[in-house]
């Protein structure tokens, strides 16, 4: 066994070993120590480089065993999307399946707030959530801080971007002395002010971009006209188990799986317009069932984490390169290797330099079928 893994405790060492994780990612070498020694810590790092276990883990090693009664939050973890929350939940109960006595609780909107309540009456040792429905629980005064010592800010730059800078603010302000970890997957000015304002000397991890080669992912970019992209995207699905098709627009993703209904493919769209209970069957087809399509807009995307994924798919490029970095980080996780295949028009050409992000990016015209 690594000697990173042989730093935790046993039941944890247990958990990892039955999730074939037998060393730990850059991100995670760098942030543990100084996360489990109570430092705050300030990680920007591409996705899929493995910042959920680089928080988790350090928290299951701090928080204390509260006993029998109503436990209260001893840390809170804020994710900008009820997807990701769900997922970073299974996460923790997948690591403490060798140990007993500590709870979680997922706070996300699009669950009924007094069925949450009644859910959430014997407390929990770590709460998963989306900032405004945390805040919701803070107002109400169903969410007990006083314990809480420490705080995650996961895809930060995610919840900025979705206007949820405030509300991270308004829990963090109700919280006493803690620790507090902030990861992003991108960097920028508003992710350094938010730094400086919600951390105290924090240790600052940065992997470079350039770690997002090390993913063995292939890229291709497709030289095409709008009308060939439904016949290049027939092509490149039969050949893919997992993949997520990106579109830019709810109106394209629906467009889209209408088509591949059509061709007899399956898949599903996910977007922000949808019921929780439709996203999370979907996601659970997606992630355990046959579905093998994903059609996601950028803000239903945000965080998806599943290791199968065998090809990212994006049938619009996105309007800025953040959302370019999440988008290709879906794939090639846990180890695995990965397609990205980008569509790319005459407008496209000049609006990202490709090669700056994937030097070795393989470029190919499309020629049609009969040409």
């Amino acid at each position: 066994m690594d000697k990173d893994i042989e730093q935790f405790h046993e039941p944890l060492q247990k958990a990892l070993a039955e999730k074939n994780i037998v060393q730990l990612s850059e991100v995670q070498k760098q942030c543990i120590p100084h996360a489990v020694n109570g430092e705050d810590v300030f990680a920007q790092a591409p996705t899929g480089s493995g910042k959920t276990f680089a928080y988790l883990l350090p928290i299951l090693e701090r928080i204390e065993r509260q006993g029998k009664g109503k436990h209260l939050p001893q840390a809170i973890i804020l994710s900008p999307t009820r997807e990701l929350a769900l997922q970073i939940a299974d996460t923790v109960r997948e690591l403490l399946a060798h140990i007993e006595g500590i709870r979680t609780a997922v706070l996300t909107g699009g669950v009924d707030m007094n069925g949450q309540v009644r859910s959430f009456k014997n407390g929990a040792d770590i709460v998963i959530g989306t900032p405004s429905r945390v805040c919701d629980h803070l107002r109400r005064h169903t969410l007990k801080t006083k314990n809480c010592h420490i705080a995650v800010l996961d895809e930060a730059d995610v919840m900025l971007s979705m206007g949820f800078e405030e509300d991270v603010k308004t829990v963090l302000a109700q919280l006493p002395e803690h620790q507090t970890m902030l990861f992003s997957a991108t960097y920028s000015d508003e992710i350094r002010q938010l730094a400086e304002q919600a951390l105290h000397d924090p240790f600052e991890c940065q992997i470079k971009q350039e770690t997002l080669l090390e993913q063995k992912i292939a890229y291709h970019a497709f030289d095409l006209k709008e009308k060939e992209k439904p016949d290049l995207l027939f092509s490149l699905l039969k050949r893919q188990q997992k993949c997520i098709l990106f579109a830019n627009t709810i109106r394209t993703c629906d467009f889209l799986q209408k088509l591949l209904h059509q061709k007899g493919f399956s898949a599903e769209t996910i977007h922000s317009d949808m019921d929780y209970s439709t996203r999370k069957r979907i996601m659970q087809e997606f992630r355990d069932g046959p579905l093998q399509t994903l059609i996601a807009t950028d803000v239903a995307s945000r965080g998806i984490d599943i290791p199968a994924v065998s090809c990212v798919i994006l049938y619009d490029l996105p309007d800025n390169d953040d959302s370019l970095i999440h988008r290709t980080g879906r794939t090639a996780r846990a180890g695995n290797t990965g397609e990205v295949d980008l569509f790319v028009t005459a407008k496209d050409c000049h609006r990202f330099p490709l090669k700056k992000y994937f030097p070795d990016l393989s470029e190919k015209t499309y020629i049609p079928d009969g040409h």
